[in-house]
């Protein structure tokens, strides 16, 4: 059996494990606490075949580093709590409000089977997958792949500063003397990155996975059709920001006229800034 076909039962498993769980506990975070670490699995699973390519060595550690920044990220927030009684207690908000939006518990297992499990675990696969191709390619480093490899460092450095301004951020709001400042009494984050993009984190970490195909794509001198994957996982991440964000303006009231006057991702959008320094009471 050779590398590939492991991760593809490893990735078989991991479906019926997140639904399994999701159908008998009702945590359905399960693909959320693997989202981490499935692809640093699969780039050490395919280690053996390609321990002698030092573009494949390059590949894993940013893998390696990228998997760290997630996982330590999600275990602050709760993500891996876990109770010997009732087994993991966190999970997705999002996951909560999905079930009350579908009452009915059968067509709920479906979409757990299907978008939840299956989709999911799958998409993950797809967007790692790339470095298996990558790892068979045996030409000599270029220039194009070294720039690649520091623009993923510097996206995981920048989604790094994102996490920490973000807990940084949810920490002081309710401590005094930030918590009768007006920024954080917004209730959503304006400071650093969050100031001109809501959403940098979801850029930088898409971005990254863009940059995994492009590493394949500049050693191969050709497009693949792995990079399905990162051009799925853009699509996936649209749609949760508009859910996300459809959210958040119900929560907090004056985040629809933070939308007008910042980007969701990019800031690409001509705004006023004279209009967002005064929301922000930044005079």
């Amino acid at each position: 059996m050779n590398s590939l076909t492991i991760t593809l039962w490893v990735l078989a498993a991991s479906i019926l494990l997140s639904f399994f769980y999701g159908l008998f506990t009702r945590n359905y975070s399960t693909v959320d606490r693997l989202w981490s670490v499935l692809p640093v699995v699969y780039v050490i699973i395919w280690l053996p075949d390609f321990i002698a390519n030092p573009r494949y060595i390059i590949a894993v550690i940013l893998v390696l580093l990228w998997g760290a920044r997630l996982t330590t990220n999600f275990a602050i927030k709760g993500g891996y709590a876990f109770s010997f009684k009732k087994g993991f207690t966190g999970e997705d908000y999002r996951w909560e409000i999905l079930r009350k939006k579908i009452p009915n518990r059968f067509l709920f297992e479906l979409f757990n089977l299907s978008f939840i499990s299956a989709f999911q675990l799958i998409l993950i696969f797809m967007f790692t997958l790339p470095l298996y191709y990558y790892g068979a390619i045996t030409a000599p480093i270029s220039v194009l792949e070294i720039i690649l490899y520091a623009l993923h460092l510097l996206l995981l450095s920048c989604e790094l500063w994102s996490d920490i301004l973000q807990l940084r951020f949810y920490r002081r709001r309710y401590i005094e003397p930030w918590n009768t400042e007006r920024r954080y009494m917004l209730g959503f984050n304006t400071f650093g990155p969050w100031k001109y993009s809501r959403h940098p984190n979801y850029v930088c970490e898409m971005g990254q996975w863009v940059v995994i195909f492009l590493l394949l794509a500049a050693a191969s001198g050709g497009l693949h059709f792995s990079g399905i994957g990162a051009a799925v996982l853009i699509i996936l991440f649209a749609g949760s920001t508009v859910f996300a964000e459809s959210i958040t303006s119900l929560k907090y009231g004056e985040y629809k006229t933070w939308q007008k006057l910042s980007s969701a991702w990019l800031p690409l959008k001509p705004v006023d800034s004279g209009r967002r320094k005064a929301f922000l009471d930044l005079d």
